[in-house]
């Protein structure tokens, strides 16, 4: 399974289990639904690691000649 999978798998079960929160005795939900936000944070992390690194220079011509009108 990729990452990005697993990061939506994840939201759908962040998802799934705020649908089941009630106003009493549901903290251990709230503890679940902040530890699976953290994997998705530290997959996500670990996704943008694997991306080749941009210089600043390049980010700045990539944006210069994309975006930029007075060229």
């Amino acid at each position: 399974m990729s990452k990005l999978e697993e990061i939506k798998i994840l939201k759908e079960t962040v998802a799934w289990f705020k649908k089941q929160i009630e106003p009493h005795d549901c903290g251990w939900m709230h503890t679940t639904i902040d530890g699976l936000k953290h994997r998705i944070k530290v997959l996500r992390k670990e996704i943008k690691q694997m991306k080749p690194k941009e210089s600043w220079v390049k980010g700045y011509n990539k944006w210069k000649n994309e975006r930029c009108p007075h060229n």
